[in-house]
């Protein structure tokens, strides 16, 4: 069952690829915001292919990487308001708590990043068309 939180990257994907058409302008903003609702839960699945012989190993290898970053921030926020115990295994709704604590903080960081990116991107844009010298035309008279 944890293999299919893989599929949650198809997520960002769409959402970049249907954005080109519908809103190009906010089309970073948007996935970024997509790409860090499903990072965690994402990265936690890739974890599960460590089962598997060599590509296995390697996509364990990159969903624990990201896992330690995404994964332990809504963890620890938990931790700290006391939702969860220390030293107490985690149960599956705990868990659903925590990937959904990391979904608000990570969407939100990444849809900033996203908005800078869009913003810069557009400004290269409003620049390179600013550039052009305007054709004079003479008035004969």
């Amino acid at each position: 069952m944890a293999h299919l939180l893989i599929l949650l990257a198809i997520i960002p994907l769409g959402c970049f690829l249907l954005t080109k058409k519908a809103h190009p302008k906010d089309r970073w903003l948007l996935f970024g915001v997509s790409f860090g609702t499903v990072i965690s839960p994402a990265s936690y699945g890739l974890i599960q292919f460590t089962s598997m012989p060599v590509i296995g190993k390697l996509l364990g290898l990159i969903g624990l990487m990201a896992n330690l970053i995404h994964g332990s921030l809504g963890y620890f926020f938990l931790q700290s308001i006391g939702i969860l115990a220390e030293d107490a295994p985690l149960q599956g709704s705990q868990l659903l708590m925590i990937h959904m604590v990391n979904a608000l903080i990570w969407s939100s960081y990444y849809g900033m990043i996203g908005c800078k990116i869009g913003q810069k991107i557009a400004g290269e844009v409003s620049e390179s068309s600013h550039g052009r010298t305007p054709v004079r035309q003479e008035v004969r008279g």
